[in-house]
């Protein structure tokens, strides 16, 4: 189980009452969606220009902003699929400019560089694979290292500079989490005795179908 399942009850008694002020102040949604990855943008910027702890600082603010948007939306009673839609594709946006910072600042590093490559495709994927797999009417929401621990992890190396720990742990860890998810979806299938592509199933389209 992903360490923020833990923290999950944590941050809800957190964010309420912070939800509900911005809610007082007029704060919607998609507006803290957005603002969230303009914040992301931002200190990303800012690590690239040699100051990483006040990008960091931006980077953590910026992540916390995004994090109450789910809260508000239902206080105002707004939430919807767009909303869902909109904060999960602002989410990936946010992960490639995050861990493309950090790829650039490893870059005369092989492995570093190698390795942030692979933490940056490992968490596309594991989305990917949770929201196929719903899409499918499955669940994949397991995981040692899902989105809160990974940018946990990454925006505090880069503000305190442990960048290459942080991309060993996070390489393995969002390696893990791939396989856990995929194992997770196979296990269901096989339950429901689903045997989408095999030969002569009726009704059922070949592999990479829908893709």
């Amino acid at each position: 189980m992903a360490l923020s399942a833990h923290a999950r009850g944590f941050t809800d008694r957190v964010a309420t009452p912070l939800a509900r002020g911005l809610v007082h102040l007029g704060a919607t949604a998609d507006a803290l969606t957005a603002t969230g990855l303009l914040l992301t943008v931002a200190g990303a910027v800012v690590v690239l220009a040699g100051d990483p702890v006040a990008g960091g600082i931006v980077l953590a603010f910026g992540t916390a902003v995004d994090a109450l948007d789910g809260a508000v939306a239902r206080l105002r009673g707004t939430t919807s699929r767009w909303g869902a839609f909109f904060d999960s594709v602002a989410d990936r946006v946010g992960d490639a400019v995050l861990f493309g910072a950090v790829t650039w600042l490893v870059r005369d590093e092989p492995v570093l560089f190698a390795l942030s490559i692979l933490v940056l495709g490992a968490s596309q994927i594991t989305s990917y694979v949770r929201a196929r797999a719903e899409s499918l009417g499955w669940g994949a929401t397991v995981g040692l290292v899902e989105r809160p621990e990974r940018v946990m992890i990454m925006i505090t190396a880069i503000t305190l500079g442990f960048v290459p720990v942080a991309l060993y742990l996070l390489a393995v860890g969002s390696t893990v989490t791939v396989v856990q998810r995929v194992a997770a979806v196979r296990r269901q299938a096989r339950a429901e005795g689903d045997h989408r592509g095999s030969p002569g199933a009726p009704g059922t389209p070949p592999h990479g179908g829908g893709r």
